[in-house]
């Protein structure tokens, strides 16, 4: 998550990337109760590389890996790799209450290649109100979406709507996988 933008390139593989999507299912069943997930995926480079012209991530792997998990997983539209600059503009779009068909075609996740591609867009629509939870993990874990503000600390300026938000999903998380265990077990 929080590696130099130079290393990137090197360190996604499609074995990382079907650990990350693997994690990225399984929340989305277990946490939001969504069991056949539209998700986007990002391209590495600007316009997806334009077939090798930008760079030869896609072409090189990842779109032969994408095909590979779409045959290995036909109940999951996976959509991509879809150009970085263009990946959140329907969300944007439907955030802002711009365009409903937006909204009524929106996926269930996006899954972005590194820490700022699917950051900046994020705190842009919703900076005071973003929030983190952290997949894979045998316990609900949030958190506010942007640093811990120490320049502000103790000052009294401080928003918690963010904080608030987190501990309010956090709320829904631990419901949903209580009531996913009680089914189960009934």
């Amino acid at each position: 998550t929080h590696i130099p933008l130079s290393q990137v390139p090197n360190i996604l593989t499609p074995l990382l990337m079907g650990s990350k999507l693997d994690l990225l299912i399984a929340c989305l069943a277990s946490d939001f109760g969504i069991k056949k997930p539209r998700i986007a995926i990002s391209g590495l480079n600007p316009h997806s590389g334009e077939q090798g012209q930008l760079g030869c991530e896609e072409q090189d792997w990842l779109i032969p890996w994408l095909e590979k998990e779409r045959q290995q997983r036909p109940t999951i539209q996976l959509d991509g790799p879809i150009p970085p600059d263009t990946l959140w503009v329907k969300p944007g779009q439907a955030w802002y209450g711009k365009h409903q068909q937006y909204a009524d075609d929106a996926h269930d996740a996006y899954l972005a290649l590194y820490h700022d591609q699917g950051l900046i867009p994020v705190k842009l629509m919703a900076f005071d109100r973003a929030i983190n939870t952290t997949i894979g993990l045998p316990f609900v874990r949030t958190s506010p979406d942007h640093g811990t503000a120490f320049d502000i600390a103790g000052l009294g300026i401080a928003n918690a709507t963010s904080m608030k938000a987190a501990i309010s999903l956090a709320t829904e998380l631990v419901n949903q996988r209580l009531s996913n265990r009680l089914a189960i077990s009934a």
